[in-house]
C-alpha cells in the first residue's frame, strides 16, 4: 500500500479528475434500471413544466440519447427477474366447472392494489412490489430530526473568510461570538457552514447568510450580485416564490454544499438556491439549474413528494421522504446520486426533476422487495442511508474505502501498482474509484447512527455515544494518533471501522470535512482534531505551528465562558458553533 501526501490548504474541495475512472463492483438492481429507461416516454408523453421544452434544447447529450437508451434496454433485458404472465393454467382437477368467463384467471384488475402512497394520499413513487409487513405504516416527519431543545442564543465562528460573520474582520483562530445574533436577540435552531458561506435558521423560521454571493450562493438583502458580505442578512423565500407561506409552509431545516444551498418546508417542499459544480465546471444541463443562479426556486413541491430530511455533498442534494424513499438531485459524476453506472453521460431530467419521480433511487432486496429507509446522510461526493433495519447503504467516491463497501478488488490492484513501481516511494491514490447504485456497507455494521460526515474519511457518532472512523488517515484525520509521517505506508487508510478512543465519554454529534473533524458531548464542551489548515478546528492554531492535530484536544474560548455547545458544522475553511447561555443551576451542578 502506497499512502498519499498530506492534505494540502484548499479554500474548496473539487471532486477528482475522472478521466481514467474505475468504476468498483457494486449489486446491480434490475428494477432501478428498469425505472431509468421506461420512465422517459412517460415523461415525453406529459412533461413536467419545469424540465421539458427548454431542457431539450440544452441538453448536449440528447444526440446520445437513442443510443444510451438502446443500452439501457439490453441491461434491462439481460439483468432483470423473470417476469410472471399475465394469464395462468389451472388443472381441470383442481377447478370446479367452469364457464368460459370462470375459466379467466383473475389479473388482479378487479381488486384494490396496495401502492407506496404515504397517509395522505398524495402523489408518491412509481408502484413497487409490495414492500408492507415489516415496514408497514412507516411515517416520517422532519421533526424526527430535530431537536427543538437545542435552540441556542450565541452563534461562533472561526477560520477564515468572509463567511465568519464578523464585519471587518476574517480570521478567528478560535471561535468567536456573531454578534449581530445577540444584538438583535436572535433564538438559532440551526447553524450550516458551506463552502464559502454560512447559514442560520432562527427559531421562527427566517434565514441569515453571510459569505461571497457567488453565482447565487447568497441571496440576502443587500448583497451584491457577485458580491459578497461579512454580516449575516436575511434571505426572504417569500420575495422570490410566490404564494410561499401558503404553498410550502415556514423553514424547518438548512443544509449547504460548496456554493447552494437547500431549504426544506414544514409541509414537505424542498427550495435551493446557488449553483452547482462537476469536474468540468458550472453544471448548466438543466434550465433549473440557471434559475437557481439568480434566485432561490422550488426543486420539490410538496403536492409532488414530502421531504422529511435534506442532506448536502459538494455538489449535490439527499433527500427522505416522509414515506423511506431516497430521492437524489444534482451532480452526479462520482455516483453520489446512486441512479446509474453511466455517471459520465447523465441526462439532466436524472439530475433535476420537479415532479421527483427521476430523482428515485430504488433499493430492493433479494426478493425484489423494495427497501425503506429513516435516515439519510451526504457529504462530500457520497451519500449513505440508514434502513428501517439499521443496514447501512452508501454510494459515491470510494477511493480510501471511506464509504465502508467491498473493497478487496481495489486493494489488490494497488497492489499490484506498487510491485510494478521502479522506485517503490509512497504515491497518492488517484484512482476515482466510485461505487455507483446503494451498496451494503458492511463495514459499518448494524449500529444505529445519529451523524455521519466527511470527505475522504467518514467519522459517524452512534446513539449510545460511540465515536468511529473509517477511510483516509493522512494527518491523522481519524483521530487515532497513528499516522507518523508521509512515508507512513501502515496507517496511513483504515478500511475498517476505527473507535475514537481518545474521546473522553460519550458523544452527542460530530461533524467532519476535508481532514478535520469536531465531536461535541451532552454537557456542551467540544474536541476537534487532523488538519487544521485555515484555524477551522478552533484550537488557536498559528500559522507557524504545527497544523496536525494527532487526537482530539479540546476547543475552548473565552467566548464560550458560560455557554455551552449544543451543534457545530465545519467547512473546509471555517466552522459554526451553536450555543447556549448556561443556567445557574447547570453550573452548581
Amino acid at each position: 500500500e502506497m499512502p498519499p501526501k498530506r492534505n494540502a490548504k484548499t479554500k474548496s474541495q473539487q471532486p477528482p479528475q475522472a478521466e481514467e475512472t474505475k468504476v468498483e463492483e457494486t449489486k446491480e438492481v434490475p428494477e432501478e434500471e428498469k425505472m431509468e429507461t421506461e420512465q422517459e416516454p412517460a415523461q415525453e408523453a406529459a412533461p413536467n413544466v419545469d424540465s421539458n421544452t427548454e431542457e431539450e434544447k440544452m441538453d448536449d447529450t440528447e444526440g446520445e440519447a437513442s443510443a444510451e437508451s438502446k443500452d439501457e434496454k439490453e441491461d434491462e433485458e439481460k439483468n432483470s427477474p423473470p417476469k410472471r404472465r399475465g394469464r395462468t393454467v389451472r388443472k381441470a382437477a383442481a377447478a370446479p366447472p367452469p364457464t368460459p368467463k370462470e375459466t379467466e384467471p383473475k389479473t388482479g384488475r378487479g381488486r384494490k392494489r396496495k401502492t407506496s402512497e404515504g397517509s395522505n394520499g398524495g402523489p408518491s413513487a412509481p408502484p413497487t412490489p409490495s414492500k408492507k409487513g415489516k415496514t408497514k405504516g412507516l411515517t416520517l416527519s422532519w421533526e424526527d430530526f430535530i431537536n427543538k431543545s437545542n435552540v441556542g442564543d450565541r452563534v461562533l465562528s472561526c477560520g477564515e473568510g468572509e463567511q465568519l460573520g464578523h464585519p471587518g474582520r476574517t480570521t478567528s483562530k478560535k471561535p468567536r461570538k456573531v454578534d449581530i445574533v445577540e444584538e438583535d436577540e436572535m433564538k438559532i435552531s440551526q447553524v450550516v457552514a458551506g463552502g464559502v458561506h454560512s447559514l442560520l435558521l432562527t427559531s421562527d423560521n427566517r434565514i441569515f447568510s453571510c459569505g461571497i454571493n457567488e453565482k447565487g450562493t447568497v441571496p440576502a438583502e443587500g448583497v451584491e450580485k457577485e458580491g459578497s458580505t461579512d454580516e449575516f442578512a436575511e434571505i426572504k423565500l417569500a420575495y422570490f416564490v410566490p404564494n410561499f407561506a401558503d404553498e410550502h409552509g415556514k423553514v424547518v431545516m438548512l443544509t449547504a454544499g460548496a456554493s447552494f444551498s437547500a431549504a426544506l418546508t414544514d409541509k414537505g417542499s424542498v427550495i435551493a438556491w446557488g449553483n452547482l459544480r462537476d469536474t468540468s465546471g458550472e453544471i448548466n444541463v438543466h434550465p433549473l439549474l440557471h434559475e437557481m443562479k439568480e434566485k432561490p426556486v422550488v426543486i420539490i413541491h410538496s403536492k409532488n413528494k414530502v421531504i422529511a430530511k435534506i442532506a448536502a455533498g459538494e455538489n449535490h442534494l439527499a433527500m427522505l421522504s416522509h414515506d423511506g424513499h431516497i430521492f437524489t438531485f444534482g451532480d452526479g459524476t462520482m455516483g453520489q446520486l446512486g441512479r446509474t453506472t453511466r455517471t459520465g453521460t447523465i441526462r439532466s431530467r436524472f439530475m433535476v426533476d420537479g415532479s421527483g419521480d427521476a430523482l428515485h433511487v430504488k433499493v430492493v432486496d433479494k426478493k425484489y422487495k423494495e427497501i425503506l429507509f429513516k435516515d439519510i446522510y451526504a457529504d462530500g461526493f457520497w451519500t449513505a442511508a440508514i434502513s428501517v433495519t439499521d443496514t447501512v447503504y452508501s454510494f459515491g467516491l470510494n477511493n480510501f474505502g471511506q464509504l465502508g463497501t467491498p473493497f478487496e478488488e481495489a486493494i489488490q490492484e494497488e497492489q499490484q501498482g506498487a510491485a510494478a513501481a521502479a522506485d517503490g516511494a509512497p504515491m497518492e491514490d488517484e484512482r476515482n474509484l466510485k461505487v455507483c447504485k446503494p451498496t451494503e456497507a458492511e463495514k459499518f455494521g448494524k449500529k444505529e447512527y445519529t451523524h455521519m460526515a466527511g470527505v475522504q474519511h467518514v467519522v459517524a457518532v452512534t446513539n449510545e455515544g460511540e465515536v468511529f472512523a473509517i477511510g483516509k488517515n493522512v494527518d491523522n484525520a481519524l483521530g487515532l494518533g497513528t499516522w507518523v509521517d508521509n512515508n507512513d505506508r501502515e496507517h496511513w487508510r483504515y478500511l475498517t471501522l476505527q473507535k475514537v478512543d481518545k474521546l473522553p465519554g460519550k458523544m452527542s454529534g460530530c461533524t467532519a470535512k476535508l481532514g478535520a473533524s469536531i465531536a461535541w458531548n451532552e454537557e456542551g464542551n467540544a474536541w476537534g482534531w487532523g488538519c487544521d489548515t485555515s484555524g477551522q478546528l478552533g484550537l488557536g492554531i498559528r500559522d507557524d505551528d504545527e497544523k496536525v492535530v494527532p487526537v482530539p484536544s479540546p476547543i475552548s474560548s473565552a467566548h464560550l465562558d458560560g455557554y455551552k455547545i449544543v451543534s457545530v458544522s465545519v467547512a473546509d475553511n471555517h466552522s459554526l458553533f451553536l450555543a447556549k447561555k448556561v443556567e445557574k443551576t447547570e453550573k452548581t451542578e
